[in-house]
């Protein structure tokens, strides 16, 4: 898929959890925006990306140096063991960045302990401006601002319930960011070794006669736009807007406590009698 839409998966996922997540209104624009760059990381083991572009030759370096050591194109970092060396790295980022002195925008100091995490939030917001072709290198100067401003705030590090765990939000998104783009790629004829290292063999989601291709008809004229009908619909209900999919069960409810209540009186003058 192209990396326009594996941003817009990952931003509609972490919209569409949002709720079961408990996210609140303040971090909810930057747990899409992070996880719309999330959706892109896996794109880092190939240098013609909008990820390994973000920030000229040094991401480009990192990016030759990830394709070496997870065998190229969609191969280790499209799979679990990616997915899991990915989100390890985010969540020891944000303990680093824990144990150091507390921040706040009314006074910053510089730490150490924000390093690692700077560098991921920045290569997440520049990947997320990129990949919808929004910036350029001004968008990259954008990213790093946002995530100086999220690493002061400490909104990265927002825990969020998943399962029996409070994980903090900088680990959730990049997994479900991760996840998203992987589950797009299978939908198309390459499919991605999840399993690897220990198999190469490609899972696809989809029969091979409904699988798409990168960039084609499909891809951008039904992919593309339910992503942005999908994505659209999930922050309007995220930020207090009930989708109309069902009538209230209130209503239901209150009418049927009136009629119970009307016919109370009857029943009693009926047993007086």
């Amino acid at each position: 898929m192209m990396g326009r839409d594996h941003a817009l998966s990952g931003a509609l996922v972490f919209a569409g959890l949002a709720p079961a997540l408990h996210v609140t209104d303040a971090h909810l624009a930057a747990g899409i925006a992070l996880c719309a760059g999330a959706g892109v990381l896996p794109d880092i083991d190939h240098q013609d990306t909008s990820i390994s572009g973000s920030f000229g030759f040094l991401t480009e370096g990192f990016s030759w140096l990830v394709a070496k050591l997870s065998g190229g194109h969609r191969h280790g970092t499209h799979s679990l063991f990616g997915i899991a060396v990915f989100t390890a790295g985010a969540f020891a980022a944000g303990a680093y960045q824990l144990s150091g002195p507390k921040e706040s925008l009314s006074h910053p100091v510089f730490s150490w302990h924000l390093v690692p995490a700077v560098l991921f939030l920045s290569l997440l917001y520049s990947a997320a401006l990129r990949a919808v072709h929004v910036g350029g290198h001004h968008g990259d100067l954008l990213g790093i601002a946002a995530a100086v401003v999220t690493c002061l705030t400490g909104a990265d590090l927002t825990r969020l319930p998943v399962w029996h765990w409070h994980i903090p939000m900088l680990a959730v998104v990049i997994a479900l960011g991760c996840a998203a783009h992987i589950a797009g790629d299978e939908l198309t004829h390459g499919g991605c070794p999840i399993c690897w290292p220990f198999s190469m063999h490609e899972f696809h989601l989809l029969p091979r006669p409904f699988q798409i291709t990168t960039a084609k008809l499909c891809e951008t004229w039904v992919i593309f736009p339910l992503l942005v009908a999908g994505l659209g619909l999930a922050v309007w209900n995220d930020t207090g807007h009930a989708l109309p999919l069902s009538p209230p069960a209130k209503a239901h409810t209150t009418s049927v406590t009136r009629v119970h209540t009307a016919s109370a009186p009857r029943l009693h003058a009926a047993s007086g009698s």
